[in-house]
């Protein structure tokens, strides 16, 4: 359009208005045309940036087991759509299924522990009231004996002849006998005592053991689950590396497959740092797609990347080459789909070109827009081959 307008004025000042072609007169004519259409590249790469340096990116995660055994059964297709929790292949159950088995045996012998200790628990602490009641008794028995043994020997200084020696030995002999029931009945409360004692540390034992291998149970049971691989999230498996009968290890070296996660799709498009001082968040960008030739794409800015790997240094003891250090002056932009549906449905790598709108010089964007819109029909007959970076 600018050209056009450029060689309409050049037209009219030596056709119609026949004004002699100078050097001068050509000389302002060049500078003015480099000034007018240079001024308006600069303010339309500064409002409307577009690049052919662009990429569908979407998360892509290693399919690392997290349990070994060999493959039983494979559940997805590569390259076949599925939904987040579907089943993507089953490890053998088998080894886990009797840890399980043999886990819950242990704690159902435990819990048995536990109720059999209580059990010896309450005969042990029903037996110390009874001891009591005989020791007590046998003090009673005791002090009696003992009294009745005084009154003999009372009556045996009075008199004599009042008691015979056969009932004042008698009477010692009783007494002496309800001492031992005493020490008998004594020992026996001790021996009650401390049976409840060593119940209760029995018990206290037995239940200290429950909350064990229930915790073993757990991890046994989840081991278990984990023979069944889910998918993490909506996506794909590509890659498959698994066949019934693999054996399969927890190491990311040794992945079952990749798996990419469609759900959260978007874009990197790289441009040339001083192109994009006015680029902000949120600013409309059209999109065109290498994989789908004549469709324009929409979506928005979600942040300019300020950083590249031109400024990362590696430490090392060896000293930085200046010759080597530098920048290609390029940043990459993340771009978000506005349609989330249409996104889920793209492909991951998916090369093409993209135009930022920026909220500065609005007239330009149509230039952007013009090009973009070509660029879709063009994919029709243009291969969309790049050529790698050097």
């Amino acid at each position: 359009m600018l050209i056009i307008v450029y060689v309409a004025i050049v037209l009219v000042l030596f056709k119609v208005l026949r004004i002699k072609p100078t050097a001068y007169i050509i000389a302002a004519l060049i500078v003015a045309g480099v000034f007018m259409i240079g001024g308006v590249v600069v303010v339309w790469t500064q409002s409307a940036p577009i690049t052919d340096k662009m990429v569908t990116s979407q998360y892509v995660v290693q399919l690392v087991p997290y349990v070994k055994g060999q493959v039983k059964t494979i559940h997805a297709e590569a390259n076949q759509r599925v939904k987040k929790g579907d089943l993507l292949l089953e490890i053998d159950p088998a080894p886990y299924q009797y840890t399980v088995n043999q886990v819950e045996a242990q704690l159902a012998a435990s819990k048995a522990n536990v109720l059999q200790a209580e059990a010896a628990l309450t005969t042990a602490k029903t037996a110390i009231p009874n001891a009591q009641a005989i020791l007590a008794k046998a003090k009673a028995a005791d002090e009696l004996a003992k009294t009745q043994e005084q009154i003999a020997l009372n009556i045996q200084r009075a008199d004599k002849a009042a008691i015979s020696q056969l009932n004042v030995a008698k009477a010692a002999q009783e007494r002496q006998e309800a001492d031992a029931a005493v020490q008998q009945a004594e020992a026996g409360l001790a021996q009650a005592q401390a049976s409840a004692q060593q119940a209760a540390a029995a018990l206290q034992t037995a239940q200290s053991n429950v909350p064990a291998i229930e915790a073993q149970l757990d991890d046994a049971r989840f081991n278990l689950a984990q023979c069944k691989m889910t998918a993490p999230a909506d996506g794909y498996v590509t890659n498959w590396q698994v066949q019934i009968g693999t054996m399969l290890v927890p190491m990311p070296l040794a992945a079952a497959g990749t798996f990419v996660n469609v759900s959260d799709t978007a874009v990197a498009a790289v441009f040339p740092q001083n192109w994009l001082s006015n680029v902000e968040p949120g600013d409309d960008v059209e999109m065109v797609l290498n994989p789908y030739p004549g469709r324009l794409f929409f979506g928005k800015v979600d942040y300019v990347i300020p950083a590249t790997g031109g400024g990362q240094f590696t430490t090392s003891g060896t000293i930085p080459n200046a010759a080597r250090i530098g920048s290609d002056g390029l940043y990459a932009v993340r771009i978000n789909f506005t349609d989330d549906a249409v996104a889920r449905k793209l492909s991951i790598g998916s090369g093409g070109s993209a135009a930022i709108y920026t909220q500065k010089g609005k007239a330009t964007h149509v230039i952007s827009k013009v090009t973009i819109r070509m660029k879709k029909w063009l994919l029709y007959v243009m291969p969309s081959v790049e050529k790698p970076p050097s």
